[in-house]
């Protein structure tokens, strides 16, 4: 006789997760440092992660709203304020006036790239608390719990280096890449 597998939803499972949440949250949450949070100003993390979208060369309106998640009228209210702040610029595709491009300003393209390395050498700092089996089963967990990359999709990040080669990397500055497009310059 085969045993049931264990309930990995039980009360008791969850509450010893909600009681270290906050705890996991505190270890994660450092500080931004001061210069850095002056660049960012009144940038959000969700214009980060859509700026990290469009820092790969651009994306069609289209193509960004799908990468965000979100429809196509609210990726417009979304690029009008990143427009606004400087931060993307649209531009006609020259070969259909019907696509718009979204091309990540030179200013943002360098806020991103600081608050990128930030991430990650404050990541790392948390990470040298466990070793490489611990942090390999962790990220294979987290991956379980948000199913985020589609199977046969690789993330890029700004150095060209996939989420897979580097596993510490920051996924709000990954970009997913889009081989075959026209990139206006």
């Amino acid at each position: 006789m085969v045993a049931a597998p264990p309930d990995s939803g039980s009360p008791e499972l969850v509450e010893r997760f909600l009681a270290l949440q906050p705890r996991i949250e505190r270890v994660l949450d450092a500080g931004l440092p001061t210069e850095l949070r002056q660049d960012l100003g009144s940038v959000t993390a969700r214009q980060l992660e859509a700026l990290g979208h469009v820092a790969g060369g651009g994306q069609t309106m289209r193509q960004f709203a799908q990468a965000v998640g979100i429809s196509g009228a609210a990726a417009t209210a979304l690029a009008d304020r990143m427009v606004s702040q400087g931060l993307v610029e649209r531009h006609q595709d020259p070969h259909d006036r019907r696509t718009v491009w979204l091309m990540p300003t030179a200013r943002a393209l360098a806020m991103l790239a600081g608050y990128q390395a930030w991430r990650r050498q404050t990541m790392s700092a948390v990470l040298q608390r466990l070793d490489r089996g611990q942090v390999t089963a962790l990220l294979d967990l987290l991956g379980a719990l948000t199913d985020q990359d589609p199977p046969g999709e690789e993330l890029t990040g700004a150095g060209g280096a996939t989420a897979r080669e580097d596993p510490v990397a920051d996924r709000v500055g990954a970009v997913r890449s889009a081989p075959g497009t026209d990139r206006p310059r």
